[in-house]
């Protein structure tokens, strides 16, 4: 669908763009940019990419689709950058793949060709980072959310609902600040709340002094805190920009712990209480995909 792509930061999420187009059709051209090219060449000996540059080096002649994948903090500046740029064509669409959308759309909607850039997150992904990490399949049946805003073109909205579903992903379209309300609870506290696990296990084994507590880890906490391992740069880009509904949901998580603590510390006649606390937990978890 579109026959020159530009793609800037060959994350995880960009590699695997990339390589997922040139799986549809090898003929597709892509330009690669990054901080430092050097660490963009394993991309271009594999053929991933038709040719590499850096952020200072950008030529948007002819691209047709622009897609930013760099942190959240400074995929603003270059989705400003691209913006700005006198070769990008009218007709060309810019998206980003950032988790919070909100405040990346609001810091470029007054722009002259704001319309032109369209947000999106897709829910994929992993713990691990890099390039090395990317594969052609990593969007298969996974869900992208679309967050466009009112200057933007239904017919470029339906441009990039066909480039993620050429991808294999399913597409939703919301509004950003629901977007960012509704994966405050779907992805940010999630990470929290595993982060605050292992700093707490962290304390206990330190209070415990030397021993070796591998024989006692098993495969249910390492699920649970998983996502504890994600860049500590990029949730902290991610807290700053959901601070407010971050905060919320963290007030609710305490809650939630402290009504949890007061059925565990009640009488032996209220056991049928934690029994049913821990029964509608399993109940809603397994009508989860």
């Amino acid at each position: 669908m579109f026959k020159k792509v530009a793609v800037f930061g060959l994350g995880l999420l960009g590699g695997s763009i990339c390589r997922g187009l040139k799986k549809i059709n090898a003929d597709t051209r892509i330009s690669a940019f990054g901080r430092n090219p050097v660490k963009l060449e394993p991309a271009l000996k594999d053929r991933i990419v038709d040719e590499v540059g850096g952020f200072d080096g950008i030529s948007l002649s002819g691209v047709e689709l622009a897609v930013v994948s760099v942190p959240v903090d400074s995929s603003i500046e270059i989705i400003r950058q691209i913006l700005s740029r006198r070769e990008l064509a009218p007709d060309a669409i810019i998206i980003d793949v950032g988790s919070v959308k909100e405040k990346i759309i609001r810091s470029v909607e007054r722009l002259d060709r704001s319309g032109q850039f369209i947000g999106c997150h897709p829910m994929a992904g992993s713990e691990k980072m890099g390039f090395e990490y990317s594969r052609d399949d990593l969007f298969d049946g996974s869900s992208v959310i679309i967050t466009p805003h009112a200057r933007n073109k239904e017919s470029d909205i339906r441009a990039v609902r066909q480039f993620w579903e050429a991808l294999k992903a399913l597409t939703i379209v919301i509004t950003p600040e629901e977007h960012d309300l509704i994966v405050t609870y779907t992805s940010h506290l999630p990470h929290m709340v595993a982060s605050s696990l292992v700093r707490v296990f962290y304390k206990f084994k330190q209070e415990r002094g030397s021993g070796d507590f591998g024989a006692f880890i098993g495969k249910g906490f390492l699920d649970a805190t998983r996502i504890s391992s994600g860049s500590p740069d990029m949730w902290r880009e991610i807290v700053a920009l959901n601070r407010e509904n971050i905060l919320a949901a963290l007030d609710r998580m305490i809650e939630e712990l402290g009504i949890l603590r007061n059925v565990i510390s009640g009488t032996e006649a209220e056991t049928k209480l934690l029994h049913d606390y821990f029964y509608g937990a399993k109940s809603i978890r397994d009508r989860l995909k």
